[in-house]
């Protein structure tokens, strides 16, 4: 793509011999985890120039307009929507969810991203809302989107299905999108969902929980906080048919999921099920971008930075994804025979990739490089333990964020 489409000043990048354009754009792809200078020195002789300073890369970065990184994903996703998806029953599955991300208390962003904490001492922590569209079944980032604190996960998920092409998926939600407005919005686009929802906060979910029925359809009446959400984001407030089903789990406990799903035969109870169990392919998904790949360890301490990182993190998750689908098939071949499944070591896949991104970027004997990585991320594998479940964590409200990793 020409560096005019993008930069805001592409002469910067065209005359300045020091830092060419793909220099910039490489070197921010390949995600900065070490210092700025100790990147730039390891990466500068794969472009045949002298390393620079961090000053210069700063003010190099900054004129690439944030659109360009965005490109780069719709163009790894179209891809890897019209290649490699992997579909259940005919449908792509995408889950939705949304979590935070610590951010630098810098003077910038605090003035744009505001104060979310002060601790008595007057150490301030800054977050960020981030909300995430995933392929739970090839493990690719569909849409991922990055806001103020005060712009909350609902809100982004009606951004992010107002701007997506894809019709043929069941998107699966946990309970914190369980209201009427939101499953008002997939009817009006048609498009299928499964959505979780309390038995306790809403008029609704107390109605159906006392519903002794485990799988029914009913008329969704909306109360009047909910007609008034609908038309604070211009829907109509008619009453939707939803189908209701009761999950029972091992530990007692009965998850309320309602649906757009309203054919029993193809979709059951036990259908329904292991297809809501498939929503956690997402909390993975949160847990590769933010404790592993460490996305919190920002290089910038700009918006700016901070919005250009969040977007190469997603496209390298989305490489990785790609990748490591092929992997994955020699992986099922080579444990056909075992005990256990196997799935590919992913921190392992995301080591072998960004070791070779750069040549990987640019095409170098791109056929015998996409081999060579299969091999290595195939040989690193770990077991896949069915049936494994783990405690719910209670979360006091407005818990401190004592650590990154925390969700």
């Amino acid at each position: 793509m020409a560096p005019s489409l993008y930069a805001t000043e592409a002469t910067f990048f065209t005359r300045n011999r020091k830092l060419t354009f793909p220099a910039v754009v490489c070197s921010l792809l390949n995600l900065f985890k070490e210092s700025v200078e100790y990147n730039l020195s390891v990466l500068s002789p794969l472009f045949n120039q002298q390393p620079v300073t961090g000053a210069a890369f700063s003010l190099a970065r900054y004129k690439i307009d944030i659109s360009f990184f965005k490109d780069l994903n719709k163009i790894l996703v179209a891809f890897n929507n019209k290649e490699a998806v992997v579909r259940w029953k005919g449908f792509q599955l995408i889950a939705g969810d949304g979590s935070t991300v610590a951010l630098p208390a810098s003077r910038q962003i605090k003035d744009y991203f505001g104060i979310y904490s002060k601790t008595a001492q007057g150490v301030h922590t800054c977050l960020a809302q981030v909300f995430l569209l995933y392929d739970v079944l090839t493990n690719v980032v569909i849409e991922g989107r990055l806001s103020k604190m005060e712009t909350g996960e609902k809100t982004l998920l009606r951004e992010c299905l107002d701007d997506l092409p894809i019709k043929k998926a069941i998107f699966i939600l946990d309970r914190g999108f369980g209201y009427f407005g939101e499953c008002k919005q997939f009817f009006t686009q048609k498009r299928d969902f499964c959505i979780r929802i309390s038995g306790s906060i809403s008029t609704f979910g107390r109605m159906v929980k006392d519903n002794p029925s485990d799988d029914f359809q009913v008329l969704w009446e909306p109360s009047d906080m909910e007609k008034a959400t609908c038309r604070c984001h211009g829907q109509n407030t008619d009453p939707i048919l939803v189908r209701v089903s009761k999950i029972k789990l091992a530990s007692g406990e009965i998850e309320i999921l309602v649906s757009s799903l309203f054919d029993t035969n193809m979709f059951s109870l036990d259908d329904l099920k292991e297809l809501y169990r498939l929503r956690w392919g997402i909390e993975e998904g949160f847990k590769k971008l933010k404790p592993k790949m460490k996305l919190e360890h920002f290089g910038s301490r700009k918006p700016a930075g901070i919005f250009q990182e969040f977007q190469t993190h997603l496209f390298m998750m989305n490489i990785i994804a790609t990748i490591g689908n092929i992997a994955q098939r020699e992986v099922d071949k080579k444990c056909s025979k075992r005990k256990l499944a196997y799935k590919y070591n992913w921190q392992n896949a995301f080591r072998f990739i960004r070791n070779k991104f750069i040549e990987l970027i640019y095409c170098i004997d791109l056929e015998n490089l996409i081999e060579h990585l299969v091999q290595c991320i195939s040989t690193s594998v770990t077991a896949v333990k069915p049936d494994r479940s783990f405690p719910r964590l209670r979360i006091k409200k407005r818990k401190p964020r004592l650590h990154q990793t925390y969700k």
